[in-house]
């Protein structure tokens, strides 16, 4: 995927030409027809934006850019009337079929040894699909993003969260390091540190800048000595094992520009890593380039093993029972949140170690926060003890009670203002924010948001398409339980069809694509919940080797011998899959609900039946009741009551505030 693709997917914003030439009929016309092409693929653009887009130069390619960012389909299924051909099929046809088409591939390279691009398919009656199904979905809002700022404004927004960048945001920040100077990558705050790496390692490695403007940029991004640890790992192995002596000098001259009790707590974070920082010592040659001898009686200490880590220290005093631990605890409050569980299985109450942590709620992250909540929220109470039952209830509402504390700190848009809240599409109370077990395939819109089916959807279609230089073969599987919590298994190795689920037919080679469609009106009647897998069954070991692999959910309101069977303006959700893994749960339905759900996580044990729609204890909707409460503010049920308005996605006029943009207003 390139950067322009990147920044349409993850953050449905597209980079045009600005012009100063002065706005025109003629002009305004042209962004207007090409907004009406827009919406015929999904999207759409606010009047602000349609009056940018007819002033830039870019108004005559726009919607043919929009057509390569969002994927294609380019090949028929096995059966290319499908779904009705196979719904015809008898079983018996079907199984030889597949016969036929796993001989012509898996068994000819079998037999000759010598590897076989494309594999027989049956021989069927084929119609030209070229009428277009109902529009079933509200169109997608874009917005614009002058050339200038397409690598500036995407690194701020993304480094200025304070959580880990999924593989996609990654790929961004590679390219928007490669394309801005040292000195704009320095004026973006890293909240994250993990996040930090691809930042340092661009400056570092920046063939234009002398030793002093790094070691002014580098002192700039790195807030202590344990990020400088963190990058010098990822820089030494991106730089194989071996740095150029005024590189050694640049790292141990800006270890010591920080404090010497900065660097001693940071050289020894734990005893895990000790070994790990050892061995970075000795490729900077610190003991030759050291110009601080209280720095370098700190490594020897380190070298010696005398040198204990700041967790080390308060571990013992745990063991020990030290009654000073908590307030040792309370010096490193975000350490004290992260050890949590481990304070309480050591016999600390839940309200003691509260007791220290609220007065130092502004430092805490609120990410940390919801993971816990969310994490804690799941514990039923069926598992527990009566004991650690009372005590789970106590720290729920402790750490909500903080969460809210901490949000308070947060000065957002949302302070004291009367919100109206719309987000139709969405179900708010069976969704939720996902952070450490976020999806690392990205998308603008998250894992664990739960879509509301419209009623007009009678069917959801889970569709692959993928093409590589060799053969590849990936695998579609529905895993459904009925109503009695009996399995019911659609793919490959298992059914083809089923009263309410069928599957277009297993291609082994690339350049194919692959349908499964459920029937929501029979499964009302008869499923619980239905798992959308994907697998990567041959030719590489991840979907990141493969050269396109494109994924997603749509919903079918008609099918027949004349409807496509690919719709761009009816998709939920679609992915170029680039994890580093090959098999995922890509998406799951709640079929009483009618919710749809991406969830995009790896299943390296291939069990489709342990996946099933969670039990949002802490949902989306309890969040934005803390959030409201921490600001001030008020919801209201009409926008003439409303300061501002709040949605999910981008923003489609001036008193409207995006909560994906906003990154939940977890930022503060």
């Amino acid at each position: 995927m390139n950067y322009d693709q990147l920044l349409f997917s993850e953050l449905r914003l597209i980079a045009v030409t600005e012009n100063t030439a002065p706005l025109t009929e003629e002009n305004l016309v042209k962004a207007m027809t090409v907004n009406a092409e827009l919406r015929a693929l999904g999207y759409t653009l606010p009047a602000g934006e349609i009056i940018r887009l007819a002033k830039s130069a870019d108004a005559d390619t726009l919607a043919d850019r929009v057509r390569s960012y969002i994927g294609d389909v380019k090949a028929k299924p096995m059966y290319p009337n499908f779904p009705s051909q196979v719904m015809e099929l008898d079983e018996a046809v079907f199984r030889f079929h597949q016969l036929l088409h796993y001989l012509s591939t898996y068994g000819i390279e079998e037999l000759t040894g010598a590897p076989v691009t494309r594999g027989w398919l049956p021989d069927m009656q084929e119609t030209e699909k070229t009428e277009s199904d109902d529009t079933l979905l509200d169109a997608k809002v874009l917005a614009l993003i002058g050339s200038g700022e397409k690598y500036r404004k995407p690194a701020m927004k993304i480094l200025g969260k304070t959580e880990r960048m999924t593989d996609k945001e990654c790929m961004m920040i590679a390219e928007c390091a490669g394309n801005l100077t040292a000195e704009a990558l320095a004026g973006i705050t890293v909240t994250f540190k993990q996040n930090l790496l691809l930042v340092f390692h661009a400056v570092f490695a920046a063939p234009d800048l002398n030793t002093d403007e790094k070691l002014r940029t580098l002192r700039a991004l790195c807030q202590h000595t344990g990020d400088i640890w963190k990058c010098m790992d990822y820089t030494l192995t991106r730089s194989k094992f071996h740095f150029r002596t005024s590189q050694k000098r640049l790292l141990v001259r800006l270890l010591e520009q920080y404090p010497l009790r900065d660097f001693r707590d940071n050289l020894i974070l734990s005893g895990k890593k000790r070994e790990r920082t050892l061995l970075m010592l000795k490729f900077i040659d610190f003991n030759s380039y050291s110009r601080n001898p209280e720095f370098a009686k700190a490594v020897a200490e380190l070298r010696a093993g005398t040198l204990r880590s700041w967790e080390s220290e308060v571990k013992a005093m745990v063991s020990r029972k030290a009654p000073d631990v908590l307030d040792a605890y309370a010096q490193r409050p975000g350490m004290m949140l992260r050890h949590l569980t481990y304070l309480l299985r050591n016999g600390y109450p839940v309200n003691a170690v509260f007791d220290k942590l609220m007065p130092h709620a502004a430092e805490l992250k609120p990410q940390t926060l919801v993971s816990l909540v969310s994490f804690f929220s799941r514990e039923e109470a069926s598992e527990l003890t009566e004991d650690r039952y009372q005590e789970t209830v106590t720290l729920r509402y402790m750490l909500r009670y903080l969460l809210q504390a901490r949000l308070s700190a947060n000065e957002t848009v949302l302070r004291g203002k009367k919100v109206l809240l719309r987000m139709p599409g969405f179900d708010l109370d069976h969704s939720a924010i996902r952070i450490n077990d976020k999806s690392a395939e990205g998308g603008y819109i998250r894992s664990g948001l739960a879509y509301k089916i419209p009623a007009d959807v009678r069917c959801i279609r889970f569709f692959v398409y993928w093409n590589d230089k060799k053969r590849v073969d990936i695998d579609l599987h529905g895993a459904a339980f009925d109503l009695q919590n009996m399995p019911i298994n659609i793919g490959w190795n298992a059914k083809f069809k089923s009263g309410e689920l069928v599957f277009s037919g297993d291609v082994t080679h690339s350049d194919a694509a692959e349908y499964i469609d459920l029937d929501l009106e029979k499964a009302a009647e008869s499923l619980r919940s239905v798992s959308l897998n994907i697998n990567l069954y041959a030719g590489y070991d991840t979907f990141r080797e493969i050269d396109e692999c494109f994924v997603g959910i749509m919903g079918v309101s008609k099918t027949g011998a004349d409807i496509r069977l690919y719709d761009p303006k009816n998709c939920f959700f679609t992915h170029y899959l680039t994890g580093k893994c090959g098999q995922m749960h890509y998406g799951y339905i709640d079929v009483a609900n009618r919710l749809l759900v991406f969830d995009g996580i790896p299943n390296p044990k291939g069990d489709y039946y342990n996946h099933a729609p969670r039990n949002e204890a802490f949902t989306l909707n309890d969040y934005l009741g803390i959030l409201m409460q921490s600001q001030g503010a008020s919801f209201v049920n009409s926008a003439e009551e409303a300061d501002l308005t709040l949605v999910m996605g981008k923003p489609a006029a001036e008193t409207e505030v995006s909560l994906i943009d906003s990154n939940f207003f977890l930022e503060g």
